[in-house]
């Protein structure tokens, strides 16, 4: 284990944080260590390699799903820590999420079922058999906020919080372009149809392996018509009369509501 940077060990999906006077943090090289003393055999595989962009150095581990946490220690959920922690530690651990899974889930190839190895020199993993390589999966979605006028078109999915309602979202499909995907998507869920599809952003979305494509629609025509299986109720809603409960803070679907609002805020 190297000293420098974060150090971010899961157990299944959930993250171990140390309890300590000044609250919940993330552990420091000692504080790892301190943790695994008493079944230093619980780590399976350390130091996944992230991206530069995160900053920093930053070292994840793999542990046991059965893995417990020690006194002093717990295992939170990653939209738990997301309250505890700055941006950029709430990404680096996502990402560190997403490799830890990667590794967990190409252990074998998908071709030829051999035993795959780390690659040398490429993010992958490969076959010392057949050679396929396995890189880290990426699922594209785009996640649209639809606006007419004062309004904008917000949803409920039924594994949604009760009382949130938040932006159309859908996973990109082969052949498609991000705006081939957003038309699309709209349309099977809500039934309406948009133009002026305009970019708005990207966000890292480690639940479990996304990327999520932002844009903003103008409504062009149709009557919501929702579909019964992704969504379970849709609506208008305006600036002074909202849904019960907005997407999490966390979410680039919060920040085209919060966008929204303000940009509305500004043209009255």
């Amino acid at each position: 284990m190297s000293a420098s940077g974060w150090h971010l060990a899961f157990a299944g999906s959930r993250v171990l944080v140390v309890e300590d006077g000044a609250g919940r943090r993330i552990p420091s090289e000692s504080d790892l260590a301190t943790a695994l003393a008493t079944d230093p055999g619980a780590l399976v595989a350390a130091h996944v390699p992230l991206p530069p962009a995160l900053g920093q150095p930053c070292h994840a581990y793999d542990l046991p799903a059965s893995f417990e946490a020690p006194p002093r220690y717990a295992l939170l959920g990653l939209r738990a820590l997301h309250a505890l922690v700055p941006e950029d530690l709430f990404r680096a651990a996502g990402t560190a999420l997403q490799k830890v899974q990667w590794l967990r889930t190409h252990r074998f190839c998908s071709r030829c079922g051999h035993a795959t190895e780390r690659h040398p020199l490429h993010e992958a993993m490969v076959c010392p058999s057949c050679g396929h390589l396995h890189f880290p999966r990426l699922a594209p979605a785009v996640i649209v906020l639809i606006e007419r006028g004062r309004e904008m078109l917000l949803a409920r999915s039924p594994r949604f919080t009760p009382g949130v309602y938040s932006t159309i979202a859908g996973f990109v499909e082969p052949g498609e372009s991000l705006e081939d995907t957003v038309h699309r998507e709209i349309w099977e869920e809500v039934g309406v149809e948009v133009g002026d599809v305009r970019y708005f952003g990207s966000q890292p979305w480690p639940f479990p392996h996304s990327l999520m494509v932002g844009f903003t629609a103008r409504w062009k025509s149709g009557q919501i018509r929702i579909d019964h299986k992704e969504i379970e109720d849709a609506r208008w809603f305006t600036p002074e009369a909202l849904p019960p409960a907005l997407p999490s803070p966390m979410s680039i679907a919060r920040r085209l509501v919060d966008d929204f609002l303000v940009r509305v805020a500004v043209l009255r």
